[in-house]
């Protein structure tokens, strides 16, 4: 996204009252603009090519494929530049949000939260900001803290990285750009994507939201310590 220019949209939701709401809710938003809206998985990929929008916010309840899934395929489809991909959903469900995050999630937004609250979430991912509405923000510091996730990663990858790699790793899951990142480490931003992209290829991810939930799950990253840094929820954005 180019700073300053207006923000593109797409909305993929398989229930046409909330697709316009939303719609009517973010076009009124100076900066943003819906260009299209889906009703199903397969219409959100296509039109995610077709219309290159910069966020796609998508229903985890899609009936074909999934928000998930559906999101996956979107990122894969354009992986040099793909757009922030934020998942709606009516509930707080534990395999909704690991497999949202793994898929390359940047946010994840109830859809019962104040409108006020949708428009700040929006406008901050739009900002490059991940954006958790705060009964999600409660539910992943819960999991991690409790390690409770129902998804078992192999831990053993992370002894295959570096220490310069991991601590790259461990910023960029705290929220941390690469510009931010160099300075803390004192290297340069060039040397900064180098580590972060040896550090992903080793543990088989392809984004950074993947990395921030790798990193809880590894126990990298304090969720409590994650919670005043720079990742955004949606009653903060």
């Amino acid at each position: 996204m180019v700073e300053g220019a207006e923000t593109t949209l797409l909305i993929a939701d398989a229930h046409p009252w909330t697709r316009l709401g939303l719609s009517a809710l973010l076009n009124a938003v100076p900066g943003l603009s819906v260009v299209a809206q889906a009703a199903d998985s397969e219409t959100a990929c296509a039109l995610a090519e077709s219309a290159e929008p910069d966020i796609v916010i998508i229903d985890t309840d899609f009936p074909d494929l999934g928000g998930a899934e559906t999101i996956q395929r979107i990122l894969e489809a354009d992986p040099e530049n793909p757009p922030t991909a934020l998942l709606v959903t009516s509930t707080v469900d534990d395999n909704d949000i690991y497999a949202a995050l793994h898929a390359g999630a940047r946010g994840i937004l109830l859809k019962n939260i104040p409108p006020e609250q949708m428009t700040a979430a929006v406008t901050a991912a739009a900002r490059g900001n991940m954006v958790f509405s705060p009964g999600v923000m409660s539910r992943l510091v819960d999991i991690c803290t409790h390690r409770t996730t129902p998804v078992e990663y192999d831990g053993s990858r992370l002894a295959t990285l570096t220490m310069r790699e991991a601590e790259v790793l461990k910023l960029v899951a705290k929220g941390y750009g690469n510009s931010t990142v160099a300075k803390i480490l004192h290297i340069s931003e060039a040397t900064v994507k180098t580590h972060l992209n040896r550090a992903m290829g080793k543990l088989e991810i392809s984004s950074r939201a993947q990395a921030v939930a790798l990193s809880y799950e590894f126990g990298l990253v304090i969720p409590r310590q994650r919670i005043a840094g720079p990742m955004s929820n949606a009653n903060s954005a």
